[in-house]
């Protein structure tokens, strides 16, 4: 089992950021409790007409931990009506080339 990276981007109109916020807290507190949840960095984009306002960067420990997190409880959450409002893209990725400085 090898790392995995979650990157998933969020359609959020002007004027709703508080609201995305609200509902994207309590979904990740409960994320990451899981087992195989590493971390996250949740991204705001600097560029006001940004198709994407919010991108979620999380990595977790394997796929298997991944699919397991996305349970019964999960679904609940992110089908409440309120998430209708901030389309996403979620998708799992792997290093297909990195550097440092």
């Amino acid at each position: 089992m090898s790392a995995v990276t979650l990157v998933n981007c969020f359609e959020v109109a002007p004027g709703r950021e508080e609201e995305f916020l609200a509902l994207w807290r309590q979904v990740n507190n409960y994320m990451r409790r899981k087992e195989g949840y590493l971390n996250h960095r949740l991204h705001r984009s600097l560029s006001p007409g940004a198709r994407y306002r919010f991108v979620n960067i999380a990595q977790w420990a394997s796929v298997e931990d991944f699919n397991a997190a996305h349970d019964h409880h999960f679904r609940a959450m992110v089908m409440k009506p309120e998430w209708a409002a901030f389309p996403s893209t979620p998708a799992l990725y792997d290093v297909a080339d990195e550097a440092e400085a």
